[in-house]
């Protein structure tokens, strides 16, 4: 979702600060990530775990609305590009959270963040953009390190696989509306439209597909999924609030990191060394669009929102 740099006021400049909570915000989104296979292999349905993250996101958006504007803040003209940007939000976040299931940790998250690439080919049927040669060159680089991961001369793709390419598109679908979506909305509504649409989605699967009641131990795995993703939307809002976008940036791609460490630790996952190929070719083509976009947004005195998933 997108949040502006000014959410909490205006933005102070302590870059360590703003490094040090964006890195953890990174950490803890693997320690989620390990936290939804746990449950789901639990025999948790996925539409449950979905449920109580969005439950738990939706309060801290809405504790941010009365502690700032208020409810006049939920006013909204654009009513469907709320919608696209919802239910895109909802289906990109469920495949993922499905993937995390199906394949390595590692694997899933570089396919997540091959975003920017479908972010770039969206946007020149969606806003009209134009894309020059070298962006289109950091676009089929980045599509490169997508093969290197999926490896489909190993035979079919798993589904996870898929999933996890199809969070991707998704994704940029998100990002594409957020950018259009934050000329003119708040982005604190931005995020309660999303989080609240999520909620009542995942709670209409949970009643048709069933609800397992916690046992035992695991109600605190459970608690503490949804109080972690609570802690990870704080830590990101935060970050941007103390540096700018261009500055964290960089540091995105050590989910990366994060993740197959995660994986080591908690199921032995040695990612194979295609994959650590394709996701160095997939952060150096989204490092590269994104410093591309900047300068052109810099060229034409432009502001981008902060992307705060």
């Amino acid at each position: 979702m997108s949040v502006s740099s000014s959410l909490f006021g205006g933005r102070r400049d302590h870059p360590v600060l703003g490094i040090t909570t964006f890195v953890g915000n990174l950490l803890l989104m693997a320690l989620l990530s390990a936290a939804v296979r746990e449950l789901v292999n639990r025999q948790y349905p996925l539409s449950e775990v979905l449920l109580l993250r969005y439950l738990f996101a939706s309060l801290f958006f809405w504790i941010i609305l009365f502690s700032t504007t208020g409810p006049g803040g939920l006013a909204t003209r654009r009513p469907l590009d709320h919608a696209i940007r919802s239910v895109s939000g909802v289906i990109s976040l469920g495949l993922l959270y499905f993937a995390i299931t199906r394949i390595p940790l590692a694997d899933a998250t570089a396919l997540a963040y091959a975003a920017p690439i479908f972010i770039t080919l969206l946007s020149i049927f969606l806003l009209g953009e134009v894309i020059g040669l070298r962006r289109w060159l950091a676009v089929f680089t980045g599509f490169v390190g997508v093969l290197l991961i999926a490896r489909p001369e190993a035979g079919s793709w798993d589904i996870g696989v898929i999933a996890a390419a199809a969070s991707a598109f998704t994704g940029a679908l998100v990002a594409i509306w957020l950018r259009k979506l934050s000329s003119s909305e708040n982005p604190v509504a931005i995020g309660i439209f999303y989080n609240n649409l999520g909620s009542l989605a995942c709670l209409v699967w949970v009643l048709m597909s069933g609800w397992l009641p916690p046992r035992g131990g695991d109600l605190l795995l459970l608690l503490g999924f949804g109080l972690g993703c609570g802690l990870q939307q704080w830590l990101l809002t935060i970050s941007f609030r103390y540096a700018q976008a261009s500055l964290l940036a960089p540091f995105e791609y050590l989910a990366m990191v994060f993740a197959a460490i995660v994986g080591f630790v908690f199921w032995g996952e040695v990612p194979v060394l295609t994959t650590w190929i394709g996701a160095a070719v997939i952060a150096a083509s989204g490092m590269f669009i994104f410093r591309r976009r900047q300068k052109s947004m810099q060229a034409d005195k432009s502001v981008e929102p902060v992307v705060i998933e």
